[in-house]
């Protein structure tokens, strides 16, 4: 890994395009900021590369809880016959806050395919055909008082960053679940193992990602039985680099061409 600012002047002129493998754009910030935007560089990303296997991820970890997953495994250990009532997705709403590429995925499987109602949380309140209802951000108290489950996809910048905090957990609906595969830096990890505590706001979460990974094991999150976690490998996949590459591929087809990038980033909002 060569540091950006040598090569970047190694190169001087000679750049004319960059692109990240990554999604999140937030490790290229200070890059963006420094050296593509002054000299009008375009920087792509791999949007969309993973975005299958993020939705599944999502879909599963609704359907961990919505399943009472936790709950079974414990039964199984007591060997305890429970015959309780399950609970079904269907007609439960789903919230995303950020409604880009793994959103749009996600809400395609728990929309039409599982029945749920899919609110997008976005910029804009522009319909979308995979939404039942767009908020603004503007709405968020709103939206997280009706929401059963609560998905976040945000991207990481300095508007984003402790988005979900104290305030906002505890304008959640009470035994709402909550959902992380967007960038780590938007939760308050204090605050959420707060929500999950006991008489806490609530009934589970999942994360996939994290401030610090690997996450310490001074984290307050390890003690949290109702908490989902994986080690930022939702995406991980068997096909994870040909994925990648593809859309590498696709903008250096459109580069080479004189046609326009296909996952262009906008360098001033940071994705």
């Amino acid at each position: 890994r060569l540091p950006r600012a040598p090569l970047a002047a190694a190169l001087g002129d000679r750049l004319r395009w960059v692109h990240s493998f990554f999604v999140g754009g937030d490790a290229l910030a200070a890059f963006s900021q420094s050296f593509l935007i002054p000299r009008g560089i375009p920087l792509t990303n791999g949007r969309g590369a993973f975005s299958s296997s993020l939705a599944e991820y999502i879909t599963a970890a609704v359907l961990h809880f919505n399943k009472r997953v936790p709950a079974c495994e414990a039964n199984r250990a007591a060997k305890r016959w429970d015959k309780f009532v399950m609970p079904v997705v269907r007609k439960r709403t789903v919230a995303f806050f950020g409604f880009g590429s793994i959103a749009q995925s996600a809400a395609h499987i728990l929309g039409p395919a599982l029945g749920m109602r899919v609110i997008a949380v976005r910029r804009t309140e522009a319909e979308h055909p995979l939404a039942n209802e767009v908020a603004t951000f503007q709405n968020a108290e709103a939206v997280l008082a009706v929401a059963d489950y609560v998905v976040s996809t945000l991207p990481g910048t300095e508007e984003t960053k402790d988005f979900f905090g104290p305030e906002r957990f505890g304008q959640m609906k009470q035994g709402a679940v909550f959902v992380s595969c967007g960038r780590g830096m938007v939760v308050d990890e204090d605050a959420l193992a707060d929500a999950l505590s006991e008489g806490g706001r609530l009934a589970g979460a999942a994360l996939d990602v994290f401030k610090v990974e690997p996450l310490p094991q001074s984290s307050r999150l390890w003690d949290c039985e109702n908490l989902l976690m994986t080690a930022h490998n939702a995406d991980y996949t068997e096909d994870y680099f040909e994925l990648g590459w593809e859309v590498f591929a696709e903008n250096l087809a459109a580069f080479v061409e004189g046609k326009p990038l296909k996952t262009l980033v906008d360098k001033e909002k940071g994705y």
